[in-house]
């Protein structure tokens, strides 16, 4: 007979063991991606009421936070209502005044860390974390999962075999070469230095939140097959290429099964793909290959299509602008897209506090951002791309007079005696750019009329405060061409502004309180594509 103490005494050991393990701090760390707006860890899972500690690495070239939210908040929402008060936005750092933020970090500057501690919410939930700065909102994200699976691969382990076969064999009678662990939880070939002659068994838990259909792409150079819960779903087997992507679907119940992915190789090239799509997730990569053409989606590895012409994730205007904070091809570094009822586009240039780019018909494709994950500036969609004055220099200058040079100013720096004061938006979710220039304030707005493949307008109004210096001007356009009463740039758009003048190469104004620019193209123009 055990005595009652010596059950009290267990007790208050087993007791013991889950309070210290509750009060064990769980440690993430989190790290920007250079020079593509994201985060390199988009989800992880913590315990209920643990105490949790962020370390976040800034490895990018301009500053990021990390703000994580209640569960259920759309971050996107609350990142882009700070836009309406930029000026207040500004003073705290682009810090949301939300009481559903659970924690977050300053402002990180490039090439620095902060590390934040909380204690995890009790209630078990997806709360997800977000980049508030102005256009970071939209794609980096992440998610914390409190007390809540994340689906996907664990325990993933592998065993390697070595015989040469031109279709799958019966592995379970074979001897393994060589067995182990994966612990990035993905498919991988490079697992020894075999090249040739080869095969792998992976085994481990597949793990689902939602009882409903799930469906599996799988390819493989040579044969492959995938099996759950003791069931073949898809397979490819014999000696091919990697091209063709096969696809099946199985019914799953919330929870984990047996997950078994048999692949062999014979010669040239050895390669593997598997990626998943559930009821509550869109298409994940469940390998570390993702094949070219697997079908578009999201997780937590890059999916990838292939895109002729102009496909990939064109972003549609319709009845209000769309705005596009991210690296746009020749609008600077720090460029701001908006795309306009009536097929009318822009990017202002924030560094030059200028008009960088104008065109017409589609506005911007953000596949290379949103998806791929590239660094790099994204082309503009539409016809017609204009370049107004070159290489976005700043608008105004004083000069002794018309004739003196333009200053130059490093088109990636901010403009010196400019000082930008970001941009909010009206009912009709029309922006208007705000930003002082040697004391006096400027604001800028730009409205349209008509579409633009039809002779409407693209209208340009800045309202100066303050006292403007004497002989200010400023410059339109470079390059124009005087036709008639207006002026004409290279792919037809013409411009027609009071008081202007070309002088030399630079299309001048005197500087003015209220100064009013008309872009339009007649609707007999040629389009010009870019």
């Amino acid at each position: 007979m055990i005595r009652t103490s010596t059950l009290l005494s267990l007790a208050i050991v087993l007791l013991t063991a889950v309070q210290a393990a509750a009060a064990e701090t769980q440690v993430i760390s989190i790290k920007t991606l250079p020079a593509q707006m994201r985060y390199d860890v988009t989800d992880f899972s913590v315990a209920p009421g643990s105490e949790v500690k962020i370390i976040f690495e800034n490895v990018d070239d301009m500053p990021h936070n990390l703000i994580l939210f209640q569960s259920g908040t759309d971050v996107v929402a609350v990142a882009t209502k700070m836009m309406e008060k930029p000026e207040e936005a500004v003073k705290r750092d682009w810090l949301p005044d939300d009481a559903r933020m659970i924690a977050h970090t300053k402002a990180v500057q490039p090439k620095t860390r902060e590390e934040i501690v909380f204690k995890a919410p009790e209630k078990p939930g997806v709360y997800p974390y977000v980049c508030t700065f102005p256009g970071h909102a939209q794609q980096m994200q992440g998610k914390m999962r409190v007390g809540v699976p994340k689906p996907g691969l664990s325990d993933l382990k592998f065993a390697l075999y070595l015989g040469d076969w031109n279709r799958l064999p019966n592995f379970s009678t074979l001897k393994p070469h060589r067995e182990g662990l994966i612990a990035n939880q993905l498919l991988q070939i490079k697992l020894d230095d075999y090249k040739n002659q080869f095969g792998i068994v992976y085994t481990g838990k597949l793990t689902t939140t939602k009882d409903g259909n799930y469906s599996f792409y799988l390819a493989g150079d040579d044969g492959v097959r995938l099996t759950i819960d003791g069931k073949m779903v898809v397979e490819h087997d014999g000696v091919h290429n990697s091209s063709e992507i096969k696809e099946g679907t199985v019914k799953l119940a919330p929870g984990e099964h047996a997950f078994l992915v048999e692949y062999f190789q014979g010669t040239g090239e050895a390669e593997i793909y598997l990626g998943w799509k559930g009821p509550d997730f869109p298409v994940a990569s469940l390998s570390q290959w993702v094949h070219p053409s697997a079908p578009l989606g999201g997780g937590g590895q890059p999916v990838v299509k292939k895109k002729t012409g102009k496909t990939g994730i064109p972003i549609v205007v319709s009845t209000e602008p769309v705005i596009y904070r991210n690296f746009i091809a020749n609008g600077g570094a720090r460029s701001i897209g908006v795309g306009y009822p009536g097929g009318f586009n822009l990017a202002w240039n924030a560094a030059q506090m200028n008009l960088a780019l104008v065109w017409r018909g589609e506005f911007i494709d953000a596949a290379l951002h949103w998806i791929d994950r590239g660094g790099g500036a994204q082309p503009v969609l539409g016809d017609d791309l204009v370049r107004p004055t070159g290489d976005a220099a700043v608008p105004f200058a004083v000069l002794s007079t018309p004739e003196a040079p333009w200053p130059r100013e490093d088109k990636y720096q901010l403009a010196a005696g400019y000082d930008w004061k970001g941009y909010e938006l009206d009912a009709k979710r029309f922006p208007t750019f705000s930003y002082e220039w040697g004391g006096v304030k400027v604001r800028e707005k730009f409205t349209t009329t008509g579409t633009a493949a039809a002779g409407g307008e693209l209208i340009r109004t800045l309202t100066l405060t303050g006292k403007i210096p004497e002989k200010s001007f400023m410059r339109v356009a470079v390059g124009a061409v005087i036709s008639g009463e207006n002026f004409t740039l290279e792919g037809g758009l013409l411009i027609k502004v009071d008081g202007a003048q070309m002088v030399g190469r630079n299309l001048l104004i005197p500087v003015r309180p209220e100064i009013k620019i008309v872009y339009a193209w007649p609707a007999t123009a040629p389009a010009h594509h870019h």
